[in-house]
């Protein structure tokens, strides 16, 4: 038996979930308008660092690597 996958964003709602956050832009989740907790807090994150995009409702993940771009 195969190991559950954690859910996760199809990879266009995550790049529009990453594009607004990386803009500043206030976030929600595009599958179920829930509202969407940042790990770490800090804005701007610093550079190289892992940025945890989870939503509050549905639990789906999104993640990037800040500075990357």
């Amino acid at each position: 038996m195969r190991k559950p996958r954690p859910a996760t964003f199809n990879p266009v709602q995550a790049l529009h979930l990453i594009a607004n956050d990386r803009t500043g832009s206030p976030l929600s989740c595009p599958s179920c308008s829930g509202g969407i907790e940042r790990t770490p807090d800090n804005f701007p994150p610093a550079p190289r660092s892992q940025v945890t995009l989870k939503c509050i409702e549905c639990g789906r993940t999104a993640r990037y690597v800040a500075g990357a771009a």
